[in-house]
């Protein structure tokens, strides 16, 4: 058996022997439609598309919060009630009974004990609240209101006040005093030269000279 021949005709354009053109050969079909996938489809994952990468802002960090504000110092309250003071003794000295709640921008709160309601009601008066908040606001720079609370569980967790603090001081002050002069080597040669004995001494100095006096003390000090 003779192996099969394959003919090969002319390619298009060609002029065969004899003249005659053969025709060109008919154009490939157009295509409607979009190839097909791979036979093995989206099965192999070949045709599912990667997903997209969602790259995300960092969100700013918040602002960091503002410093709180410091708590008035002792020195910094009895600077303001000096103030007072300096423009009138007797609301400066009852300014000076109220223990101190707080003291905010434009605003000032105290509370009274029981024991110095003549200062609260001192202070609370029309023309004291005016005369003492102007004063303030001259001493603060800025318009300041003073709160009076009635509360008297506040006056009781407050702490003490100016004129308290002053008055334990001369308290200390008047005992490490006496102590002093009993032990003075001049006294106890005095005593025993005049066989006597010293029954009370009275300090007539202070501590402090601008400390506030407690309600019903006298003026001055006068030896007995």
């Amino acid at each position: 058996m003779g192996a099969a021949r394959a003919e090969v005709g002319p390619p298009a354009g060609v002029v065969e022997p004899g003249g005659r053109e053969l025709p060109p050969p008919p154009p490939e079909p157009e295509r409607l439609f979009a190839p097909e996938d791979p036979p093995e489809g989206c099965a192999s994952g070949d045709c599912v598309p990667e997903p997209a990468v969602l790259k995300l802002e960092e969100p700013e960090p918040p602002p960091p919060p503002p410093p709180p504000t410091a708590a008035p110092t002792a020195d910094q309250w009895r600077a303001a009630v000096e103030r007072v003071r300096r423009t009138s003794t007797r609301h400066g000295a009852s300014l000076a009974f109220g223990r101190l709640l707080w003291i905010r921008p434009g605003e000032v709160a105290l509370a009274y004990p029981r024991s110095a309601d003549f200062h609260k009601a001192t202070i609370s008066a029309q023309s004291g609240r005016a005369l003492v908040e102007k004063v303030l606001a001259e001493h603060f720079g800025a318009p300041t209101r003073l709160v009076v609370e009635e509360a008297p569980e506040l006056a009781a967790a407050a702490a003490p006040s100016l004129a308290e603090e002053d008055a334990k001081t001369r308290d200390a002050y008047e005992k490490s005093t006496d102590a002093m002069v009993r032990a003075h080597p001049s006294v106890r040669a005095a005593l025993r030269l005049l066989g006597g004995e010293v029954e009370h001494i009275q300090v007539l100095d202070r501590p402090r000279d601008d400390a506030p006096r407690p309600e019903g003390e006298d003026e001055q000090a006068r030896p007995e």
